[in-house]
């Protein structure tokens, strides 16, 4: 698959994703774009679509990560109006609850937890997708997940205390 495939196929997937992930378009196009323009100079012009398509998830997750925490180092207000909106079809309280929890506590956890947790929760992704994107096997982003569950219980004990 080559780059210009690539991005006509997955760029409008993966800007979605990324707005659902920060609740701003801007951001959200913004991590796209650089998503593509790493996969550009990756070089993965003729890659399998599988590993292309892992590889595009995998990039802008951990992208959106980044600026989600360095919007927590600066304490961005909440916007629940923007949360309900981006909200996916389903659960709506389940999926704005965990929403607000991951953006909480996205600085206290580590950054493969968070990956996993986000594409779980956030991308809906199942634990066979989520393991294909990351490159990890099904137990491990079990593990992962369970981790990120412990400590997210830890670290609301603590603010509770």
């Amino acid at each position: 698959m080559d780059v210009q495939t690539a991005y006509a196929t997955y760029f409008p997937i993966i800007r979605e994703k990324c707005r659902r992930m920060l609740r701003d378009p801007d951001e959200a196009q913004d991590v796209a774009q650089e998503t593509f323009i790493r996969l550009w100079q990756a070089r993965l012009r003729d890659g399998e679509p599988r590993r292309v398509t892992a590889w595009v998830y995998r990039t802008s997750t951990h992208l959106a990560i980044d600026r989600l925490r360095r919007r927590q180092s600066g304490m961005a207000p909440e916007r629940p109006e923007e949360m309900l909106e981006a909200a996916q079809a389903g659960s709506l309280e389940r999926s704005v609850q965990a929403r607000q929890e991951l953006e909480r506590f996205a600085r206290h956890v580590p950054a493969d937890e968070l990956e996993v947790a986000l594409l779980s929760r956030v991308d809906g992704l199942t634990q066979l997708e989520i393991a294909e994107v990351t490159q990890v096997s099904e137990r491990t982003v079990r593990r992962l997940l369970t981790r990120f569950d412990e400590r997210v219980e830890q670290l609301r004990k603590r603010e509770l205390a």
